[in-house]
């Protein structure tokens, strides 16, 4: 199969094209079900080192954690907990999350987390799925044909969308049941769907590929793989925002990464040192923000001229490898996966 194509669309792209992606990893899939492609060793955050600044904003306690899931609607912020069995669940109103947080143990070791809407939170489990009702605690679990997930991302229609390590996107239903397997992955690392005000179009959906250090977008409804774009060398974290447009970052590149998804078109490559890695966007302010853990920074870049335009840089906690941010409020959270806290900036 020929590397996957690159196209930008300003000057500071193209003077960016000549980087190569390297395939230092296998020279294909082990994966009997998955393609015979190039790969790459699938990147993962770079380790931070001590924090040398305060950090900006307010810090409460948090368990060491990757993941973490914010849901505005409900002023609820849910923490995975250091051992993955247990949710630490946050309420944001007010000052926010500055009060001691609800305890919820889970069943099972879960790998990821998201809202999925009215206070719920669904964590995916190797062979199951589980939904947590962040109010009562309640939480139910339902067994799926997923030994080896690794994304889990809420559909527009409220079916969950699971990546696995094996290459494969499973459409789950409310019931459980499976609506749909979409193979010709190496993995599936991350998954951004695009809402209905997006114009990107309703339920637009985009995989990231760690392996292939990839974008593909996916067509849920009727399986099929669309247009499949390189990002950079070492591609980690996906997001969207209200433009439609999929931001990526390429922590081993040391650089930040915007698509149009509708069609998937590259529209930027703009470097930022330190290792790249979280990545969220406040669609109110219009700003993006991305956690550099090389050297515990988060800044926000104003894309509206079409490449990134710094406007803010902060001190982070240390290790910051999650990143939520609320539009309604512009408010910004940073998880510290090495134990040092939740921090807030407003």
């Amino acid at each position: 199969m020929p590397v996957l194509p690159r196209r930008t669309s300003t000057a500071l792209a193209v003077a960016l094209s000549a980087l190569v992606i390297l395939t230092v990893g296998a020279c294909g899939n082990s994966s009997s079900s998955g393609p015979n492609v190039p790969t790459t060793t699938p990147q993962t955050p770079i380790s931070a080192p001590p924090t040398a600044a305060a950090a900006a904003g307010t810090v409460v306690p948090a368990p060491a954690s990757q993941s973490m899931a914010l849901d505005p609607s409900t002023s609820t912020l849910a923490v995975l907990g250091a051992d993955r069995s247990s949710l630490e669940i946050y309420s944001t109103a007010g000052s926010g999350a500055d009060t001691a947080p609800r305890r919820v143990t889970l069943p099972t070791t879960v790998v990821a987390i998201t809202t999925v809407g009215d206070g719920a939170v669904a964590a995916i489990a190797p062979d199951a799925v589980l939904r947590v009702d962040t109010t009562t605690g309640a939480v139910s679990k339902q067994d799926i044909p997923a030994p080896d997930p690794l994304s889990l991302a809420r559909y527009t229609d409220g079916s969950l969308l699971v990546g696995t390590g094996s290459g494969s996107i499973l459409r789950v239903r409310a019931d459980g049941t499976i609506a749909r397997t979409i193979t010709g992955f190496v993995r599936v690392d991350g998954l951004a769907v695009a809402s209905a005000d997006q114009n990107s179009g309703d339920g637009q959906v985009v995989a990231l590929d760690r392996a292939q250090s990839s974008v593909t977008t996916v067509d849920v409804e009727d399986g099929s793989l669309g247009a499949a774009l390189r990002a950079g060398d070492g591609a980690t974290g996906i997001t969207v925002d209200h433009y439609g447009r999929f931001l990526t970052t390429d922590t081993r590149g040391n650089e930040f990464l915007g698509f149009d998804g509708n069609p998937l078109v590259a529209k930027f490559r703009y470097p930022v040192a330190a290792g790249p890695y979280a990545v969220g966007y406040d669609d109110t302010k219009n700003l993006a923000w991305v956690a550099t853990t090389g050297n515990n920074q988060v800044v926000a870049y104003d894309l509206s001229t079409g490449i990134p335009v710094e406007r803010r840089r902060l001190a982070t906690v240390g290790q910051v490898d999650s990143l939520a941010v609320d539009s309604a409020t512009g408010t910004v959270y940073l998880l510290s996966a090495r134990g040092e806290g939740l921090q807030i900036i407003r």
